[in-house]
């Protein structure tokens, strides 16, 4: 990929970051199969607004939100809405040069509605918000009274409408929102942090209720010849330590997440998990009970890649690590350097592929998410692997 310079500022994607993608490649980085490059690229998200510029398409970002509760009662407009988002995302990632494209699942299960605004540290984008007090399960009452769908009613109809679009060589990754993800959602962040204590059995009940839907969902999609692994988003950290204690998502959590990573292995599909914040002491247990392949969401602030990459890479794979505040905040030039420090460290003894630590947010400079791609490319190419 070559980036066209305009006034010193990198604005166009001329040329993707390789021409041809190579899945088979980038699963035998993840399993550590392989030290030879290219060091692919990798993200859980880009958004939408991104995807558009980068691409040239038309997609109208301010209903977005809809995709995020989109359900079996989707209007026939919303559907169309859905699709034309699943189209962004495969021209996106063959124009930019992934190894894959992100793939979405239609949910079954009813939402909490989230509610947007603009936050002036984040460019005035617009972002969508949980409700952190209440949620829509609070008491034992309105579990059961919840409309718990059933595991007929769960599908990979967005694999199915693309499948014939992939190019050669190139994948799905299937996206997942974790367990504990939509606990925090259907209950409100404080709600759930009390009921842990107070009524854990309720917990425990809307998790597994989750994990059967999650299950269903997983062993769809890995049975499914176009996808290539599962990406299971389950933020469970803080900048300075989990969410709620170790032995709470030991007890909780990962028996049921190691349900969801079995059927993977299985299907000989690897689990790869996006967590943000200081998981530290959650680690062992994800990679050794759990039994993750890699794992994704890195701050500088919090945990540089390079040292969790140093700490685990001969175990899992490490994925992304290019600090979001960074590509929001930087120049191009020190987007470029850190992918230069980043590379010399991870690049070389296999099992890492380059992305943002997090994702690729509307508030992102993308002239930063092109000097990232256009860096590591150079990088490579200096190797004799592009």
């Amino acid at each position: 990929m070559q980036i066209k310079n305009n006034q010193e500022q990198e604005m166009k994607l001329d040329k993707p970051f390789k021409q041809k993608p190579d899945f088979e490649h980038f699963l035998k980085v993840i399993k550590r199969e392989t030290k030879q490059g290219p060091v692919p690229l990798v993200e859980l998200v880009v958004d939408n607004e991104i995807m558009a510029e980068a691409t040239g398409m038309e997609f109208p970002a301010e209903r977005f939100l809809e995709l995020l509760t989109l359900n079996e009662q989707a209007t026939p407009e919303q559907l169309l809405l859905g699709a034309r988002f699943l189209e962004l995302n495969l021209n996106f990632a063959k124009s930019a040069g992934y190894d894959y494209a992100m793939v979405f699942p239609v949910s079954p299960l009813a939402r909490p509605k989230r509610h947007l605004e603009k936050n002036p540290k984040q460019a005035d984008k617009i972002r969508a918000w949980q409700d952190e007090h209440q949620g829509i399960i609070t008491t034992r009452e309105e579990f059961e009274d919840y409309p718990w769908p059933g595991l007929d009613k769960v599908n990979i109809i967005s694999v199915e409408a693309l499948k014939n679009k992939l190019p050669e060589g190139m994948k799905f990754i299937f996206f997942i929102f974790g367990i504990f993800e939509d606990l925090k959602e259907m209950m409100g962040f404080e709600t759930m942090a009390i009921k842990s204590i107070e009524e854990p059995e309720l917990l425990g009940d809307i998790l597994e209720k989750l994990t059967q839907l999650n299950e269903r969902q997983i062993e769809l999609a890995v049975s499914h010849p176009s996808v290539g692994a599962i990406f299971y988003a389950e933020d469970m950290g803080f900048n300075n330590g989990p969410m709620l204690s170790p032995k709470w998502f030991r007890e909780w959590v990962f028996p049921k997440h190691k349900r969801l990573a079995d059927i993977c292995h299985k299907h000989n599909k690897p689990f790869l998990i996006h967590s943000c914040g200081r998981i530290e002491m959650l680690m062992e247990d994800l990679i050794e009970y759990v039994g993750i392949d890699a794992r994704h969401s890195f701050q500088d602030n919090v945990e540089p890649v390079e040292e969790v990459y140093k700490k685990y890479h001969h175990r899992i794979a490490i994925l992304g690590g290019v600090d979001v505040g960074l590509l929001a905040n930087g120049s191009p030039e020190q987007v470029r350097k850190r992918v230069r420090e980043i590379l010399e460290v991870c690049g070389r003894d296999g099992g890492f592929a380059l992305g943002s630590g997090n994702s690729v947010t509307n508030f992102c400079k993308i002239e930063n998410y092109y000097a990232m791609i256009d860096e590591a490319r150079k990088w490579n190419e200096e190797q004799g692997w592009l």
